[in-house]
């Protein structure tokens, strides 16, 4: 007699996962991979994309109500963060799923979730892509609690380097995105939380020696072009800060204020103590910059650091500027510059025409924004004498950025008040280090997804509004490929299959990883097979207009 063994049905292998596995899931990504390959990639997505299919998705989501409802459990209800709330998205864009407006029918009528959504936007030579998400914005806008576009400089599109693409493509797609879904970005009112546009820029940093002495009795620390002077004398190392909680506006509270000191921004080759000297006493004729600052000194899984001014100033300016030592596992030292200049620039803005930073600018017009991308085209030339290193990002890196913004607002037909928005256009500074990041920091960030400053600490960090959250769940299609697949392919995070499969797994919330980085202990994994996935390479994604920036070809 001849047994049979039938493969288990998908249910009946989610009848083996833990009951957190529902409750707490917050990421149902439904294809893992990214055609966009940005280089900062916070999940080292690799190019190569694995996606459910249409019937796979209906399959899955169908199953996993099933499961949940014979246990009385509210799928990703037991989250504290966005409770009930399901995010699409994490090493994929989920912008060019194809069957998107299926996930957000079966997220609303079946699931009974809400979506949130994070984006770098879709082409709109692609028909099917433009089609979907008017569809979406006509037919379940109801399904969305927030929806965010991001902006970069390192979108394949964006760069317009790689054969087929080119800015202008992608800024009319990013534009093209923004009118489609503006009736939806308005219903749900603007916010970080629910509707905006994120600038994120690249670090401006250098990887300079770090002197840390004392002349004249004060402290004194130097890297690139900058010079920290404490005001004090005080021949004693700065004292550790830490974070010691978030208060109720998930803001930092210190263990200590920071010291008092002289932030000197010069190119000036003096001897450090003669130019220490040369400023306390007012006697430096070569070209300089002097504020006042706060310093605090902080340590990280990488060694000490320094930070003059880590925090936004009273008037919402943010300045900061980061000081790394060498150390064992840090094998090189330098700064970081993380002003954010386009905020800034907005608030000076708006300061001429007597408005205060959380003030809207309902009367701005496209010459106001043209007034603020010549204060950053001045600006660079300002700090061309004292920090050439300065100049340039501002030149190559913020304003190009700016005015791609700029120009898709306005060919999208929205208001010129939205550029100065606090609500809807968020300058979030400089990208953090997560995932692929890590080396554009150039040896800085030594430990992978460790926080750099104490704002990115404030975010991902031991306490941070991620640490209190208790373990988040994912589901996503795993890469299937009869052999080991090479990262650039299949992604950093994601084993590779032979046959179909999904990866359940539990993760740390702060840093999206299968392991506590407090304890090292591994969390669970599981993997369920019998869904129906597809692949698409990246000739064959390009060719069907699967990012933006793409150029039609005649």
């Amino acid at each position: 007699m001849t047994t049979v063994t039938t493969a288990p049905s998908l249910r009946d292998q989610l009848r083996e996962l833990p009951d957190e596995a529902f409750t707490r899931l917050q990421y149902l990504a439904p294809a893992v991979g990214c055609l966009n390959a940005c280089a900062m990639c916070s999940q080292g997505a690799g190019h190569d994309v694995w996606q459910l299919t249409e019937r796979g998705l209906t399959d899955l989501v169908g199953a996993l109500a099933d499961v949940a409802a014979e246990r009385g459990l509210r799928l990703a209800g037991g989250r504290d963060h966005r409770p009930g709330v399901l995010f699409p998205y994490l090493d994929n864009d989920i912008a060019s799923y194809p069957y998107l407006d299926t996930y957000a029918a079966l997220a609303r009528d079946v699931l009974g979730v809400k979506l949130r959504v994070s984006t770098i936007g879709y082409s709109s030579n692609s028909p099917q892509l433009v089609a979907m998400h008017q569809r979406i914005v006509s037919g379940y806008g109801d399904v969305f609690s927030g929806i965010r576009f991001s902006l970069t400089p390192y979108a394949i599109g964006y760069q317009g380097k790689a054969p087929g693409t080119s800015r202008t493509a992608y800024t009319h797609d990013l534009a093209s995105a923004l009118a489609t879904y503006r009736p939806l970005l308005d219903r749900l009112g603007h916010g970080a939380p629910t509707a905006a546009v994120e600038l994120r820029f690249s670090p401006l940093l250098g990887t300079d020696p770090l002197t840390d002495t004392h002349v004249g009795g004060r402290h004194v620390l130097a890297c690139g072009p900058h010079l920290l002077i404490a005001e004090n004398e005080d021949e004693m190392p700065l004292p550790y800060t830490e974070i010691e909680r978030l208060d109720e506006n998930n803001q930092p509270v210190y263990s200590r204020p920071g010291a008092p000191y002289l932030h000197v921004v010069t190119s000036s080759g003096l001897p450090i103590p003669v130019l220490v000297d040369d400023i306390l006493t007012g006697a430096l004729d070569e070209p300089h910059l002097v504020t006042e600052v706060r310093v605090h000194r902080f340590a990280n899984a990488d060694g000490d650091h320094f930070a003059a001014d880590c925090d936004f100033h009273p008037d919402g300016r943010f300045t900061a500027l980061h000081l790394y030592t060498r150390t064992d596992k840090r094998r090189t030292s330098g700064y970081t510059d993380a002003t954010r200049h386009f905020l800034n620039e907005l608030l000076a803005h708006k300061a001429t025409k007597g408005l205060g930073r959380r003030e809207e600018f309902l009367a701005a017009t496209w010459a106001d924004t043209d007034a603020v991308l010549a204060a950053l085209a001045a600006k660079a030339e300002r700090l061309t004498a004292v920090d050439p290193k300065a100049a340039d990002h501002l030149r190559n890196v913020v304003v190009p950025l700016v005015t791609t913004y700029a120009t898709a607002l306005i060919q999208a037909g929205y208001p010129a008040s939205l550029f100065f928005s606090r609500a809807f256009t968020i300058d979030t500074g400089q990208i953090v280090n997560q995932g692929r990041a890590q080396g554009l920091f150039r040896g800085l960030a030594a430990t992978n997804g460790e926080p750099m400053t104490p704002r990115e600490e404030r975010g991902f960090g031991q306490v941070s509004v991620s640490s209190s959250r208790g373990p988040i769940w994912r589901i996503t299609p795993l890469p299937t490929h009869p052999t080991t697949l090479p990262i650039a392919r299949s992604g950093r995070k994601n084993p590779t299959t032979g046959q179909p499969a999904l990866l359940v797994e539990e993760m740390d919330p702060c840093h999206l990883s299968p392991v506590m980085r407090a304890t090292g202990c591994r969390l669970r994994r599981f993997t369920l097979t019998g869904i129906d996935i597809e692949h698409t390479g990246r000739t064959q994604g390009t060719a069907a207009f699967g990012m933006p920036g793409l150029t039609p070809t005649s």
